[in-house]
């Protein structure tokens, strides 16, 4: 039982819906970031968002998947990450230029870009050493709250707590799963956690 539980939060929290959900949220706080984007544009961007970060990297894993090239949606194995790491490096910096291209406010495209920086140096860790994605993914979500807050003054309290909160369930559920060593969830939290962070704040 618990292990199906598991298995539900690791899918429920992929990393390839991350991005998705951070959007959403933002999209949805009580501060002028937010309020200055028509309600119609929040739903082309989060669409923009939707199609680039999870529908191509899933079709393509699906692709990957049926050609025998991977076995899972998991990635399991360092092999079998590398591809789908670099054409979702590509979705990711289109998503960015195209974000930056359109005057939204910084915030918006700092998270697409401290993504594409992170899915970089896990491409570079993968060659060596097996990193935790889910917790690379949530860890930059916490980052990326906390230095949005600290940025901009913005009271996000909530929405912090909350992904500290999944960011425990998400790490619980990989080494639940035997999926990672507890160093390769610690290290993928702190890293994403770091990276996102920075790029907020400075």
């Amino acid at each position: 039982m618990e292990k199906k539980i598991a298995n539900l939060i690791s899918t429920i929290f992929h990393p390839i819906i991350i991005p998705t959900y951070f959007f959403i949220a933002i999209f949805n706080i009580n501060t002028y970031i937010s309020l200055i984007i028509p309600y119609n544009t929040k739903l082309f961007l989060l669409g923009i968002v939707f199609l680039s970060t999870f529908l191509l990297p899933l079709l393509l894993t699906f692709i990957f998947i049926k050609k025998g090239f991977i076995k899972s949606l998991q990635m399991e194995t360092r092999e079998e990450r590398t591809y789908p790491f670099i054409f979702t490096s590509i979705c990711y910096y289109f998503t960015y230029y195209f974000f930056r291209q359109v005057n939204l406010p910084r915030e918006y495209y700092m998270f697409l870009l401290g993504g594409l920086f992170l899915i970089l140096i896990i491409i570079i860790i993968n060659f060596f050493w097996k990193i935790s994605i889910h917790s690379v993914s949530i860890g930059g979500v916490v980052g990326a709250f906390i230095g949005l807050s600290i940025q901009t003054n913005i009271y996000i309290l909530h929405l912090i707590f909350l992904s500290i909160f999944i960011s425990g369930l998400v790490g619980y559920s990989r080494l639940k799963l035997n999926a990672h060593k507890p160093a390769q969830v610690y290290v993928g939290f702190l890293t994403g956690f770091l990276v996102m962070f920075l790029f907020f704040v400075l």
